[in-house]
């Protein structure tokens, strides 16, 4: 799919004006079955699970701006995520105006590779000029003209820039610790060479409303970068989820054993054991000794129910029959 650029619009847009393309025959038949288009040479990266814990994240981001500019500029903004989407790198850029504003920095964690951390914030000129309107005393109504920006405008745009990232960190830090840092300000889309051109890129699409103003910021990130977050989200979440399935098996175990400790059980001495006939039995009287397996000087077992569980010895204890135990089986 072929993205077009800005002078292409105008042009389609000026040809549709003076009548030299027929609308009708430039529209699509809604009727027609919609296939939707796979490019197989940039599959997608992410699942629509690991997609989602992206929006939600930047829809919380998106909720930060509105109030960091809000608190900024005295006059409500708001700001909605509204859209996701992955792409490779170079449909995004020519998909840019020549003149932009685009604040260029970077997200820094723990094990991550700074050559594929680049984030990119883009906004759109009505907004940036009923920013730049508002901070310089004016009431924010925005200015409708097509310049390139001055070096004054650009100086107001960088300290918003500076204010805005530290807030996408905030928005991450549910998941995972990261570092959002601004590093400098773009106006010119075709000099933005920090992202190769083939390289998968996920494009986050916010909306803005400001008195009648509206716009949109798109904000970039390397697919590189978003997999070795969403890797160590899950790995967190794997250790977080056996921490408390070990927690829960210890809590269990104790509790069983509570239960059992107030069982009763029987405990037998075992001093030896023999094999007689039923004839012998019934002939027993007082008196009688019975051979058994083992010498007198051999320790005795003790049993738990059926089975031995100490080895010791026999003896006499306040008067009364003790056992002494001397190995534990």
């Amino acid at each position: 799919m072929e993205v077009l650029s800005q002078s292409q619009i105008d042009d389609l847009l000026n040809s549709l004006t003076s009548g030299e393309v027929d609308i009708e025959e430039a529209g699509v038949d809604t009727a027609a079955k919609k296939v939707k288009e796979y490019d197989f040479r940039s599959p997608k990266r992410f699942t629509k699970e690991q997609l989602k814990i992206v929006t939600s994240v930047y829809e919380n981001y998106a909720r930060l701006l509105s109030s960091f500019l809000t608190g900024m500029l005295r006059l409500y903004v708001n700001v909605e995520c509204v859209h996701i989407e992955e792409q490779r790198y170079s449909e995004f850029n020519n998909a840019l105006p020549d003149s932009i504003m685009s604040g260029m920095g970077e997200m820094r964690f723990s094990g991550s590779n700074e050559e594929n951390n680049t984030l990119i914030m883009d906004m759109s000129k009505p907004v940036a000029f009923a920013i730049m309107e508002r901070l310089l005393g004016g009431a924010g109504d925005g200015l409708d003209v097509e310049r390139d920006f001055t070096e004054i405008e650009t100086s107001l745009m960088e300290n918003v820039f500076k204010g805005a990232y530290p807030q996408m960190a905030d928005s991450w830090a549910n998941y995972i610790e990261v570092d959002t840092l601004f590093r400098k300000l773009e106006t010119n889309a075709r000099l933005m060479q920090a992202i190769g051109a083939d390289e998968t890129v996920v494009i986050l699409m916010m909306d803005v409303q400001m008195k009648e103003i509206t716009g949109s910021i798109n904000i970039c990130v390397p697919a590189v970068c978003l997999e070795e977050v969403l890797k160590k989200i899950d790995s967190q979440y794997a250790r977080n989820l056996k921490r408390i399935n070990s927690a829960g098996d210890t809590e269990r175990r104790e509790l069983v054993m509570k239960y059992l400790s107030d069982s009763d059980l029987e405990l037998r001495c075992l001093i030896g054991t023999t094999t007689v006939t039923l004839g012998d039995v019934m002939y027993l009287n007082v008196g009688d000794v019975l051979q058994l397996n083992k010498p007198v000087s051999s320790r005795v077992d003790l049993c738990v129910g059926q089975s031995p569980w100490f080895h010791g010895k026999i003896g006499v204890q306040k008067n009364k029959k003790a056992f002494q135990v001397i190995d534990v089986l």
